[in-house]
């Protein structure tokens, strides 16, 4: 039984694996071509062509058909399997099953259903599954992801989500998120999200941003620009000069009341959000307000404003004949605000608002408005960039080391600091870390089974036998269990081999060890396929992070309170080395040699916390769903694009999101990406670019809203992924500090979604194998805030179902099912805004969107959607 189950999952990820390994080896070839190397280097040609070689050895053809295809000239057709590429000039069509290359110039078409890249010129096409990265183009690009053009473009780019240009000389670009062009856009930019720095043409979107707009119309909800005489039509237009303020009040209309207020010269605009209508019952209410109005100002601290505005109103019920389901009404306000300084002032209002149903437009009630509330002023300050070092930390690092090389003495104290460098950290000891492991297992199977006294615990000779006989399963434990704690679990297994000396690679082994001996020897059940993945690789990807962040704060130089801060905060998160450093005595002993475990220059970090509000929809809603307060982490460690540091998981990221009270999950979301591998491809002052092999998981949990629909909002993981991926980072983009373009695709070995039937024991969920797409959009703006744009696109196929006929009189141990057959997908779409408020303090504003279809081979399908909102306050570190 243990093999079938192994061949079925092996089958299911075969694929995926060889497209991975395939893309690797054209990666490797690729390298030569994208940093200006050799150009007599080949490339590998699995291919049957018509052609001749040069007298170089240059290879020609017109004809070249085949796995892996390459060629050094092209006038004709070229098609591979997997890639294609096109070394020095091409002339006709050049299609790749997963990625397109070319090198010098291009007149045609290049295609893929992953990615193009082109380092030359092209006039003609490029059309991309997932992203089309090309040097200079004069033509169209069409992708299902992401767009980028390194130099001034003429043409089209049409992207579902994200188009980026250096400059546009005549063009449009098509975005369905964000179109962001450096330098001067002439022509047209479509998207929800534009970017300019200088616009001559037109941006249409809900977010319009031009630094400079000489010549140019800016038509959407908001629209920026530091001119100040601008052709801007919208409902809120901001220059520098305009003042954001910041409302929390009280009111008669709506109870608890948040706005902001965008003050022009003498007009302003504002948007409101409260909740309780007044005049309804206790049950939730709210209501969404736009009004304009002006302003004048009495004296230095008091200031008189009237506005008109639009309000409409839920109630979230169906409509009766004593309660209406929603109203508009029509108001108007006399405003007086009093400043007790620059940053704080308070205010009153009095108005009179009209109330009409919808529709018919029958009248509901008049009625004298009176608010009272704080005025929290915002004006940007000179800031810095946090969006790490990215494409930064090499040069740093070459002019330190130019620096310490000069002097032989200086080189020997700068690497006294380090306990890498420590010859006593060099020993290994694979057997106390074997020891160790085991002790793990010991010590949770006593728990279980003297304390808490579980039934699964009660292990014999007979509970063992029968596990090697009957092999894997596919358990039924609860979403969390499976997905993230087995990760953790698995975390203490490998630290266990980390923490006494053992590498990344040698470490991994001791994650799969350790959960096969408590999958078989741990408990009576069943042993389960899924927890050895989840624990094997989701350990891995958790134990490193752990371990590299509990570096973080260790430093044997430290004494006192502070040193014991130090060695117990990094034992909370890394339990295994904690626990080696005590039986060492490391975590006490005081040196001035050796005890530094990290260096900052090396490998900087980006840390920063946000705390706030959050709002999760039922089903979409606009105000039916649920309220809490939220918690994130976010770190980044290392630089992608640092050649020097290419070590597993020297570069990786984190994102950790707790809901604080409520009815949602205390862990809402993890997200960490590790790099495991990287090459550059473009190096240049203002471009870099890398590609690389990259772990991947990912954890999105929530529960039904509360007297909601019933239905879960989202709840999807990627315990085990990886699969390639490509960083590409623009310095000093004129009035960007920075822009950042990532795109990813992986294959799922494991991942669990949402199912709408299966409910057997504690498991509500599918599980099975797929592949997932993830891109990610970094802009830094100079002395303002940065915006970042994630989107990905998760498909899971549950290939193993079930027998609704035997389920009644089947084990459901034993039941062996990953879930209901059938295969969904889940698009998670986010955007985040930050508005510095000085150095370290930051206004955060993040939506998330979430569509998932779930497509099942025995029940009817299931198409959800809804969204999250959240806005809080960021410190940075």
């Amino acid at each position: 039984m243990e093999k079938s189950v192994l061949f079925r999952l092996g089958r299911s990820s075969r694929n995926i694996l060889a497209v991975v390994v395939l893309f690797l080896a054209t990666t490797v070839s690729l390298r030569a071509q994208t940093n200006g190397q050799t150009t007599e280097r080949h490339f590998y040609n699995w291919a049957l062509g018509i052609g001749h070689n040069a007298a170089d050895s240059s290879r020609w053809r017109s004809a070249n058909v085949g796995i892996l295809a390459a060629t050094d000239t092209l006038h004709g057709f070229q098609i591979g399997g997997i890639s294609s590429i096109a070394h020095h000039q091409m002339k006709g069509v050049n299609i790749g099953g997963l990625f397109a290359a070319g090198g010098g110039r291009i007149d045609g078409l290049q295609a893929a259903f992953g990615m193009n890249t082109l380092g030359g010129e092209m006039r003609g096409m490029q059309l991309a599954g997932i992203s089309n990265v090309a040097r200079h183009i004069h033509g169209v690009q069409l992708s299902g992801f992401a767009n980028i053009v390194g130099t001034p473009f003429r043409g089209l780019q049409l992207s579902a989500f994200t188009n980026i240009a250096m400059g546009i000389k005549a063009g449009v670009q098509i975005g369905g998120i964000a179109n962001i062009t450096s330098k001067t856009m002439r022509g047209l930019q479509l998207g929800t999200y534009n970017y300019a720095d200088t616009l001559r043409g037109a941006q249409i979107g809900l977010v319009n941003i031009a630094l400079q707009q000489p010549k140019g119309l800016q038509l959407g909800i908001i629209n920026y620009s530091r001119d100040t005489l601008t052709h801007k039509i919208g409902l809120i237009n901001i220059s520098p000069q305009t003042e954001i303020d910041v409302l929390a009040y009280w009111g008669n209309y709506a109870l608890v009341n948040m706005a902001l207020r965008f003050r022009n010269r003498n007009t302003y605009s504002l948007l409101s959000v409260g909740t309780r209508y007044m005049g309804f019952t206790d049950e939730l209410s709210g209501a969404v307000s736009y009004r304009l109005g002006r302003y004048l100002n009495l004296s230095p601290r008091w200031l008189l404003s009237g506005d008109i505005g639009f309000a409409h109103i839920e109630t979230f019920e169906k409509e009766t004949s004593d309660k209406p389901h929603r109203l508009y009404s029509l108001q108007g306000r006399v405003n007086l605000d009093y400043h007790i300084n620059k940053k704080l002032g308070v205010f009153v209002s009095a108005g009179w608002g009209t109330t009409h149903y919808y529709g018919h437009n029958e009248h509901y009630r008049n009625k004298l408005l009176l608010e009272a509330g704080i005025v929290m002023r915002f004006k940007p300050e000179n800031t810095q960039s946090y969006g790490g070092t990215t494409g930064t930390t090499e040069r740093s690092m070459a002019e330190r080391y130019k620096m310490l090389m000069e002097n032989d003495s200086t080189l020997h104290i700068h690497n006294l600091q380090f306990a890498y460098n420590d010859p006593k950290e060099q020993r290994k000891r694979p057997w106390k870390a074997s020891a160790e492991a085991t002790a793990v297992n010991v010590l949770v199977h006593c728990v279980d089974r003297f304390v808490f006294r579980y039934d699964f615990a009660k292990v014999n000779f007979k509970s063992i036998h029968n596990n090697f006989k009957n092999g894997f399963v596919w358990d039924n434990d609860k979403f969390s269990t499976n997905l993230f704690a087995h990760p953790y679990h698995g975390s203490l297994y490998y630290n266990s081999a980390r923490g006494n000396g053992l590498s990344f690679w040698e470490s991994a082994p001791y994650a799969l060890g350790g959960s096969l001996m408590w999958e078989f020897m741990g408990e009576v059940e069943p042993p389960a396929i899924n927890d050895v993945l989840a624990t094997t690789v989701g350990g891995i990807c958790f134990g490193e992070i752990s371990h590299r962040i509990s570096h973080l704060l260790l430093n044997d130089r430290s004494r006192g309170f502070r040193r014991f801060l130090r060695e117990f905060g990094a034992a909370i998160i890394n339990p295994m080395g904690g626990f080696n450093r005590i039986v060492t005595g490391k975590a006490w002993h005081v040196k001035n040699e050796y005890y530094k475990y990290h260096d900052y220059e090396t490998l900087p970090i980006d840390l920063s916390i946000s705390l706030g509000g959050r709002y999760l929809a039922d089903n979409g809603a606009m105000f039916r769903g649920d309220y809490n307060s939220f918690f994130n982490i976010f770190l980044e460690y290392g630089d992608p694009l640092n050649r020097a540091t290419g070590k597993p998981y020297d570069f990786f990221s984190m994102e950790l999101s707790l809901g604080l009270g409520g009815n949602q999950p205390f862990v809402n979301g993890i997200h960490i990406l590790g790099r495991l591998w990287g090459a550059p491809v473009f190096t240049g002052t203002n471009l870099k670019a890398q590609v690389g092999i990259f772990q991947h998981f990912n954890y999105y949990d929530s529960d039904p809203v509360k007297e909601g629909s019933k239905q879960t909002p989202y709840r999807i993981s990627e315990a085990a992924s990886f699969g390639p991926g490509v960083v590409i980072s623009f310095l000093n983009m004129g009035g960007l500090a920075k822009l950042e373009q990532r795109v990813f695709l992986s294959g799922i070995l494991l991942g669990g979604t949402k199912s709408d039937y299966y409910n057997v024991i504690d498991r509500d969920y599918n599980m099975g194998s797929g592949f997932s797409v993830k891109t990610k959009t970094f802009m830094e703006f100079h002395n303002f805030g940065r915006f970042v744009m994630h989107a990905a696109f998760y498909h899971i196929y549950t290939r193993k179902g079930y027998d609704k006929e035997k389920l009644a009189t089947t084990n459901p141990l034993y039941l062996n099912a990953q879930g209901d057959k059938g295969n969904a997908d889940l698009l998670v779409l986010n955007p985040i805004w930050e508005f510095d408020f000085n150095k370290r303090m930051s206004v955060v504003l993040s939506g998330s969107y979430y569509i998932r279809n779930t497509r099942y081979a025995y029940y009817n399908n299931v198409h959800a959607e809804t969204f999250e909102v959240k806005m809080g306050v960021a410190y940075h570190f």
